[in-house]
């Protein structure tokens, strides 16, 4: 997933409605005039200087490459990037966007490989093109036949209207990654999210309803960055309401798009994520009150239906939402084939350090439904999306693979746009339909985290979605089910079930080594991780794959466990013959779990171990240290 202006994206479209003039050959993902290179480690920042003679880095060995070749632009590829932000050896802060003079544009990857073999270098990417996934349809609760579909009407019931809860919190950050929204809109100013770290004079507010108008406070806007949440006083100053990441250096604080139909991509997505619901205007939204982070990510002199810099966009709505309130919903409803290692760390780094939970919509498919996987949908720590109809049917239109994680209705959905109200299709409506569910879950469960909210919006969805649609190629290929937001607010939280250790009992020999011939009772002891649910009825199941281990007894009940809780199979052990004439040495068991069912929804896990047969006494070899601190006691070891 590139960004800036590399990463352009263009729209996925179920039908044409418009004419698209693309730059970049259609049957390429790549960028013929960008590229992306990382420094070693070792290396500092590049101190770009625009000279008469070119571009200079004071680092001889890039200046001396850059001299021999037509630049038009070196850039960093990620403004809001810090050196902490790193996977490895990749500095997220050292990575460098090369743009080409039209001259050079045929010799990407003679330019590449030569990159490649420079001292300095860590490594090269290319630069992906990425892609708006929607299709405006014809020009309001009544027409939002999905909200019904997913059941929200009723996970809203878990809320006290009549004691004056209101589903929803502002605190839970829903982030437009797209062309920006228009802030102002009837339906959706409520919910803006307001930045009250640049809250410069105190009143609780950055933005003000004045003459007329909404506009920004202008006792906020003091010219500095008052959060300062990445120690660079020169970005996201006055950041108020989100961040438009397409302009100068860093960008600015206007993130709203020109009020034309073309720019309207945005703003239908922030409608889907959190129109302001129940106020007698437009449109309702399953977060019904959480709060509409802007992104804006193209420019206003560049084409509307491609996002240039998404990766940008998209590490800024994580950060800004994470030093906010530590946690961020991140919406990408654009796509494209090309995948970009860069931005899989991205995506890493982000999950993982910074606790968002991102969407992004897997493809409109290629004038008709398709399999090959678009990113950002198909990275790892990123939920894939594809699109349904009424009834949850699969119309043929959208991308399948083995990649989406989940199913939401994506046709005929009403939401805001720029200058009132529309009805459009495509996965990019889908993905913030699903993305608008786990901000309601997690304003229900506020001490959930990222994979928590993941885990159990993604289990208590619907399967009944391979039921309706039963061809054998999409089996598998339409995620877990189509998103059931009743189901992932009423069913409790999964637990983390943890492997410890196990107990060896040898039955016919005459040590407690186990050797060839003998037989085995095997007790495997488990952990339910405190920061997760309860264990409820948990079966196990072993298995293995040697042809010289007979499981005679292979299920076994482990009972319930509390969240911080370990237990053992001891009246039920698993009974395990070994062969005569099976060798020495680790022999690999797999530990199949489920527990927790009711009705189509489960938790499982896998867990992988192996006893030595032969010669010890049944050394273990775990696939995790024995934490200190476990409550143990009373367990027959």
């Amino acid at each position: 997933m590139s960004k800036r202006n590399d990463l352009i994206k263009t729209l996925l479209m179920v039908s044409p409605v418009f004419s698209l003039s693309i730059l970049i050959a259609s049957s390429s993902h790549y960028r013929e005039d960008a590229l992306l290179f990382c420094l070693k480690p070792e290396f500092q920042q590049l101190n770009i200087q625009k000279t008469s003679n070119g571009i200079i880095v004071d680092l001889d060995v890039l200046d001396n490459f850059f001299n021999s070749i037509h630049i038009k632009k070196l850039e960093p590829w990620l403004p809001g990037a810090t050196s902490e932000d790193h996977r490895g050896d990749v500095y997220l802060d050292r990575i460098y966007r090369l743009t080409l003079d039209e001259n050079e544009r045929q010799s990407i990857e003679l330019i590449r490989n030569q990159i490649d073999g420079l001292s300095v270098i860590h490594s090269t990417e290319l630069d992906p093109i990425r892609k708006l996934s929607y299709i405006p349809n014809d020009p309001q609760y009544n027409q939002q036949w999905f909200l019904s579909q997913i059941n929200a009407n009723d996970a809203w019931e878990f809320w006290d209207f009549n004691g004056g809860e209101t589903p929803g919190n502002s605190s839970i950050i829903l982030a437009s990654v797209d062309l920006g929204v228009n802030w102002k809109h009837a339906d959706l100013v409520d919910n803006i999210w307001q930045n009250l770290g640049e809250d410069a004079d105190g009143d609780g507010q950055t933005i003000i309803y004045s003459g007329g108008q909404w506009i920004y406070d202008p006792d906020d806007l003091n010219g500095f960055d008052d959060d300062n949440w990445d120690n660079n006083l020169s970005t996201h100053i006055d950041d108020l309401i989100g961040w438009d990441v397409s302009e100068t250096s860093y960008g600015d604080n206007d993130p709203d798009p020109p009020h034309s139909g073309g720019w309207s991509h945005g703003t239908h997505v922030a409608g889907l994520l959190s129109a302001t619901t129940d106020n007698n205007t437009g449109v309702a939204s399953t977060a019904f009150s959480c709060s509409i982070m802007s992104v804006k990510c193209t420019g206003d002199d560049e084409n509307p239906q491609y996002i240039t810099n998404s990766q940008a966009g998209i590490i800024y709505a994580a950060k800004a939402g994470y030093h906010s309130q530590g946690f961020s919903i991140v919406n990408c409803s654009f796509g494209g084939g090309g995948y970009n290692s860069y931005e899989q760390d991205v995506m890493d780094i982000l999950r993982e350090d910074y606790n968002a939970l991102i969407f992004a919509s897997a493809g409109n498919g290629d004038g008709g439904e398709d399999d090959t996987p678009q990113y950002p949908a198909s990275y790892e720590n990123v939920i894939s999306v594809t699109a349904l109809g009424q009834n949850d049917s699969w119309n043929h239109w959208a991308t399948y693979n083995e990649f989406v994680d989940l199913a939401s209705p994506g046709e005929g959905i009403r939401s805001t746009t720029i200058n009132g109200y529309s009805s459009w299709s495509g996965t990019s409506m889908a993905s913030p339909v699903a993305a608008s569910c786990a901000g309601l879950l997690k304003s229900l469960y506020p001490d959930w985290n990222s994979n928590q909210i993941e885990m159990m919006l993604l289990a208590t969805s619907d399967p009944i979605i391979y039921t309706i649609n039963s061809e054998q190629y999409l089996q598998g290929q339409l995620g877990r089910g189509r998103v059931d937001i009743l189901k992932a607010v009423e069913v409790a939280l999964f637990p983390q079930i943890e492997f410890v250790d196990v107990d060896v009992a040898v039955l016919d020999g005459s040590d407690d080594n186990i050797n060839p011939g003998e037989s085995i009772e095997l007790r495997t002891i488990l952990y339910a991780n405190e920061d997760w649910g309860t264990a409820v009825d948990v079966i196990g199941t072993l298995s293995t794959a040697s042809n010289e281990v007979n499981i005679s007894s292979n299920m076994a009940y482990f009972g319930s466990m509390a969240p911080g809780e370990a237990s053992l199979n001891e009246s039920d052990p698993f009974i395990i013959q070994f062969g005569n004439n099976i060798p020495g040495g680790n022999v690999e068991l797999n530990l199949s779990l489920i527990s927790n069912v009711e009705d189509n929804i489960e938790y499982t896990a896998e867990i992988t171990f192996s006893v030595y047969v032969e010669d010890g006494a049944g050394i273990i070899q775990l696939p995790l240290l024995h934490q200190s601190g476990w409550n143990l006691v009373g367990l027959p070891l």
